[in-house]
């Protein structure tokens, strides 16, 4: 029962890792779920239990994982604003970084949906400038800066989840020496 329970949690971590690389998705909350999911569902008495995942520590990486995906959805709005984007360029680039990775993945899957991660954002930022009556110059500045959020917010999640990934393959080193 414990290997089956620690192998389902370093799946749903590793899923979560896949995830990082999505807008939208929660990538942080799925990794977090595995170590949860060790700690929900072991009925090991706590000395035979995997060290380091209790309660306190799961309370905390919760935090940071909903910190994490909180700092997702503002990136891109954010690094917009930071490079002179109206509100509108925000929109634009919150609704690129969703619908990007869609419109794409049909050139290549996973490849494609990379390329609308980074395609996306830049022209959603791109269209709402224009609409909003600014120049070409503003609103591939507001992409850009889009991007940079974008990528930020991509470190951030790929941090959280290589942690918890190293966190939940130290509990399970740990255990067996």
């Amino acid at each position: 029962m414990e290997a089956a329970l620690i192998s389902v949690a370093f799946v749903l971590i590793l899923l979560g890792c896949a995830f990082v690389f999505l807008p939208g998705l929660p990538g942080p909350i799925v990794a977090w779920a595995g170590p949860f999911v060790y700690f929900a569902f072991s009925k090991a008495p706590p000395e035979e239990a995997l060290p380091f995942i209790g309660a306190g520590t799961l309370v905390a990486s919760g935090i940071l994982a909903l910190l994490a995906l909180a700092f997702d959805f503002l990136s891109s709005w954010w690094g917009a604003a930071k490079f002179g984007a109206t509100w509108r360029g925000g929109i634009g680039a919150l609704v690129g970084a969703i619908a990007g990775p869609v419109v794409f993945s049909p050139l290549g899957g996973f490849i494609g949906m990379l390329i609308g991660l980074a395609v996306g954002p830049i022209v959603g930022a791109l269209v709402g400038e224009l609409l909003g009556g600014r120049g070409w110059r503003e609103g591939a500045r507001a992409g850009w800066g889009t991007l940079i959020g974008a990528l930020a917010a991509t470190a951030v999640k790929l941090l959280y989840c290589t942690g918890v990934f190293a966190w939940m393959l130290a509990a399970t080193l740990a255990d067996l020496l």
